[in-house]
């Protein structure tokens, strides 16, 4: 599979399933990999060139010099277009993913068709949300991969293979980088540059995940664009695995409808 190349720059690796007319990025919360989008990409290659991203430092991608920044993943998403031969693209962000989907739109609007954030948030203004964020960095300090890896993989994986694999693909992160990205998280706000934002927004919450439903409150106020929301029933913030089947369906009606 490919990866992008530069000189002094990390290599990037994606994969690219499908050969639909458009194309759709998806980009994975801290540790998790492109894996965490196994039934996306098996779900909507038919219709649509899906295109799954390991960000710097994590799975099967490699680091550079500089330390890591929203923009700096930004842009190396863009570097991942340019090598994949993709003018344009819909970008969709799981949890902090979201964050880094939307500096991709502030920043690259040209290169973006539409964005699918799910579980987004524009800034960390809620005390459960900065605590969690908290706990990883405390549990990364402590060098507790093996126990962040399997929590993140029983959150969201149920079968034995899926679940080791989630596991797996979490341990290549370092600690120390996994910090850099829970860091990062934690401190990044965009709400007052949303307005910036000039494609068509869909919002998607798990029904149970009520502890970030205010946030869509800031994306509706400060979006000049177009915003849409849908809550999943039954499910909480693991919306790519647990309601992968619900997710696509929820994705092609909304892609189809952006000329």
């Amino acid at each position: 599979m490919p990866t992008t190349e530069g000189i002094n720059e990390a290599h990037i690796y994606y994969e690219v399933e499908g050969s639909g007319e458009k194309a759709i990025v998806f980009i994975h919360p801290p540790g998790m990999g492109h894996v965490t989008f196994r039934r996306q990409k098996q779900g909507l290659q038919k219709d649509f060139k899906v295109i799954g991203v390991d960000l710097r430092g994590n799975g099967r991608s490699g680091l550079d010099d500089r330390p890591i920044t929203m923009e700096l993943i930004a842009d190396d998403l863009i570097r991942v277009m340019d090598h994949a031969g993709i003018e344009c693209a819909f970008f969709c962000g799981y949890s902090n993913g979201g964050s880094i989907v939307q500096e991709i739109a502030i920043r690259h609007p040209s290169r973006v068709k539409g964005i699918i954030m799910i579980g987004a948030f524009s800034e960390v203004n809620s005390f459960l949300l900065r605590n969690e964020f908290r706990s990883g960095i405390v549990a990364t300090r402590l060098k507790q991969m093996p126990l962040i890896s399997y929590v993140l993989a029983i959150a969201h994986e149920k079968d034995k293979e899926k679940l080791a694999e989630l596991r797996d693909y979490v341990r290549r992160t370092s600690p120390a980088v996994l910090e850099q990205y829970y860091r990062m998280g934690l401190a990044y706000q965009s709400t007052e540059r949303l307005k910036d934002i000039q494609c068509p927004v869909l919002l998607i919450y798990g029904e149970r995940d009520d502890y970030v439903h205010h946030y869509r409150h800031l994306f509706r106020i400060h979006c000049k664009t177009d915003v849409s929301m849908v809550l999943v029933g039954e499910t909480g913030h693991q919306v790519p695995t647990k309601k992968g089947h619900a997710l696509n369906h929820i994705m092609k009606e909304f892609i189809r409808n952006i000329n």
